[in-house]
C-alpha cells in the first residue's frame, strides 16, 4: 500500500514538473522565431561580409587601351577559318605590342573580319612557358596522342586574361575578362602546341542587354618553332629592353628547349 502511495506522488510530481514545463513553454513560444531571426539576419551579414572582403582582394587584370605601349614584334600563328571552318588551318599574322604601365603583353590578330586584343599578364606569360616547357618534353619523348579529348586542351594548365574585341568597325569595343586554355592537339597530321582564348562575356555599363556581347573559345595553333617565336617575345628582359626609362623589374626565364623547324 505504501508503494501504491509513493508512486501516486510520484506521478503527481511528475506532472505539476510537466504542467509547469509546458507552461513555460507556451508562455516564451513567441520568443523563438525572433531569436531565429536574429541569429538568422547575424549569419547573413556575416557571410555577406565575408564575400565582400573576398571580392575586394580578387583584383581583375585588366588594362587600359590609352596607356603607354611599345612595339615588340609579331609572329603568325594558325587559326581555324572563322568564315570557312572545313577549309582547315589559316595562317595569320600576330602583332605583339608592350603596356609597361600595367605589365601587360597584347596579341592582336584578326579572325572572322574581327578585331581582337589578348593582353597577358607577367603571370599569364610565366605559365605559358612553363606550359610550352612541358609540351616540348611530351614532344621529344613522343607522348603525344591524337584523342579528341578536353583535357588535351587544359593539359598544359590555364590563366587569367584580358579581352577585347570589336565586331566590325562599326560595332563598339568590347571587354572582358577571360581565360587562356595551354593543351596540344592534332591537325593535318601533325601536333600543334595551342593557346584557347576562352569564352566571354561582354555586360555593357548601360545595363542594355541588347548591348551584352557573349563570344565563344577561339583556338590558336603554334608550332614548335612559333611558339619559341612567342616565347622569346614574352621575355622580361627583352620587354624591359623597350622601356629603359622604366625601374628594373625582375625577370621571368624563356623556354631553353630545342626545337626543329616544326
Amino acid at each position: 500500500m505504501r508503494n501504491l502511495t509513493n508512486s501516486v506522488n510520484n506521478c503527481s510530481s511528475l506532472n505539476i514538473c510537466n504542467i509547469f514545463s509546458i507552461m513555460f513553454f507556451m508562455k516564451n513560444i513567441k520568443i523563438i522565431p525572433i531569436i531565429l531571426i536574429v541569429l538568422t539576419l547575424s549569419t547573413c551579414a556575416f557571410f555577406r561580409k565575408e564575400m565582400l572582403l573576398a571580392e575586394q582582394k580578387e583584383e581583375k587584370f585588366t588594362v587600359d587601351l590609352n596607356s603607354r605601349q611599345e612595339p615588340a614584334g609579331e609572329f603568325d600563328a594558325q587559326f581555324v577559318n572563322g568564315l570557312n571552318p572545313f577549309s582547315g588551318l589559316k595562317i595569320s599574322n600576330v602583332t605583339v605590342s608592350y603596356f609597361p604601365v600595367e605589365d601587360a603583353v597584347c596579341l592582336k590578330f584578326k579572325y572572322s573580319l574581327d578585331n581582337y586584343y589578348q593582353f597577358w599578364s607577367r603571370e599569364a606569360r610565366e605559365v605559358f612557358i612553363e606550359a610550352l616547357d612541358k609540351y616540348n618534353e611530351d614532344f621529344l619523348a613522343q607522348n603525344l596522342v591524337r584523342k579528341k579529348a578536353y583535357d588535351t586542351k587544359i593539359k598544359y594548365g590555364t590563366a587569367d586574361g584580358y579581352l577585347t574585341w570589336q565586331q566590325y568597325k562599326i560595332s563598339l569595343m568590347a571587354k572582358a575578362n577571360m581565360q587562356f586554355l595551354f593543351g596540344y592537339t592534332f591537325k593535318e597530321k601533325a601536333p600543334f602546341f595551342t593557346i584557347t582564348q576562352g569564352e566571354a562575356l561582354y555586360q555593357d555599363p548601360s545595363k542594355d542587354k541588347k548591348r551584352n556581347k557573349r563570344l565563344g573559345e577561339i583556338p590558336m595553333y603554334l608550332t614548335r618553332a612559333q611558339a619559341a617565336e612567342l616565347a622569346a617575345l614574352f621575355d622580361q628582359k627583352f620587354l624591359r629592353s623597350l622601356v629603359p626609362d622604366l625601374p628594373e623589374t625582375p625577370t621571368t626565364r624563356s623556354t631553353t628547349a630545342e626545337f626543329d623547324d616544326y
